[in-house]
């Protein structure tokens, strides 16, 4: 894996040396520092076993070492913009000690001004559609990621238009199609747009199943008057089709739905920083059982001085399987923390925190620790550096 990251980072620059080229664009994120836990065991982090998808809060609460690294290389030639990307990634769930866990995480290339659509840009490659997170959960919650092909930036009805085809065949025998269209930046009020995404999936195989899947956000600017972002998620998928616009259980007939509501806001007042987040959410496998998930939860960062700021995560989550007991699960943080000014979105941070959680038995083991499986509770502590450029 080392030698093919290698391999694609040169090819990347060999391109940038050929033709008439721009500067070569370099970006990233990582987050890595070592971290213990009583009870004579290695340290733990904290999340429930089951629900949907976007209930684990992040602070003081990772015990991976994880980076992306993104290359991007344009080019002009005869009134058309080129670009080529290229993303590596670094992942390992404990302490680095053997440097496996690399991989090429996004690599496509795109054009832009083509005379028959030159507004719109046309993409081929391994892609990773994001659109739109809540950092605090780390989740996108729509996610149109894969080896695909498709057009974005086509001006309709006053927003962007985007469509893609992805192509899943991990598995050789149980191929899979997904169709995405996308409507971004719709005029919906003052300081205030929508985005509308739609799936359509196939398993092609026997036994496979389709799939459609909705989700409309909005997005405004100024809340009330107050200078906060607020983001709000309505979704829904049926069948093969994932609520983050990805693929699902490509097996899943009809009987398998789901909606989910993710309601978040964030910004900066003086001194005070934050985002906050509330999920509801239900969900029907292929066998008819239902799993409701609720979440809410919120960080906030105060400012003492230019590069020092007081960083506290409180939150809550919770899950109920259809016949079964509610798994709940509460984690608070603290954390001292250095940057480069003291905003809530500046970075690189390097903090130092203590993290308590409260779980209950129908949580199970919400550590993976055998060491920590008959307990309801856990302290852990650490440093964390977090940087993106």
């Amino acid at each position: 894996m080392q030698k093919r990251c290698g391999l694609a980072m040169a090819s990347l620059l060999l391109l940038g040396m050929s033709g008439t080229s721009q500067a070569l664009d370099w970006s990233g994120y990582w987050r890595a520092g070592p971290g213990l836990t009583g009870h004579s065991t290695n340290r733990a982090c904290y999340a429930l076993n089951g629900g949907v998808s976007g209930m684990k809060y992040r602070l003081g609460n990772e015990c991976d070492i994880f980076g992306e690294f993104m290359l991007s290389q344009d080019y002009k030639k005869d009134g058309l913009e080129y670009k080529v990307n290229l993303m590596t990634s670094h992942y390992t769930g404990n302490t680095d000690t053997d440097g496996k866990g690399l991989g090429i995480e996004q690599l496509w290339a795109e054009v832009k001004g083509i005379d028959l659509l030159p507004e719109a840009t046309f993409w081929i490659g391994k892609e990773r559609g994001r659109r739109g997170d809540v950092h605090i959960v780390d989740t996108f919650f729509t996610e149109m990621k894969g080896v695909g092909a498709g057009v974005k930036g086509i001006s309709a009805l006053g927003g962007k238009l985007g469509v893609a085809y992805y192509k899943n065949d991990d598995t050789p025998d149980k191929p899979g199609h997904r169709i995405n269209v996308e409507l971004l930046s719709l005029p919906a009020n003052e300081g205030g747009a929508l985005n509308v995404f739609t799936t359509a999936t196939k398993g092609q195989f026997s036994g496979g199943t389709t799939g459609a899947g909705v989700a409309i956000r909005h997005d405004q600017e100024n809340l009330l008057g107050t200078g906060l972002t607020n983001n709000l998620w309505v979704q829904y998928a049926q069948g093969s089709a994932g609520l983050n616009s990805n693929f699902g259980d490509l097996t899943a007939g009809s009987n398998a739905k789901g909606w989910r509501v993710v309601e978040s806001f964030n910004g900066q007042i003086g001194r005070v920083g934050g985002q906050a987040m509330v999920l509801f959410a239900k969900e029907t496998n292929k066998f008819g059982q239902d799993v409701t998930s609720f979440s809410v939860g919120g960080r906030v960062s105060y400012g003492i001085s230019r590069n020092f700021k007081f960083i506290t995560e409180l939150g809550h989550s919770q899950y109920k399987p259809e016949g079964g007991a509610t798994a709940r699960l509460d984690k608070l943080t603290i954390a001292p923390t250095l940057s480069v000014d003291n905003t809530f979105w500046s970075r690189p941070e390097l903090r130092f925190y203590v993290t308590m959680a409260r779980w209950n038995k129908a949580a199970g083991n919400v550590t993976g620790n055998p060491a920590l499986a008959n307990e309801t509770s856990g302290t852990s502590a650490g440093a964390q550096v977090e940087w993106w450029f």
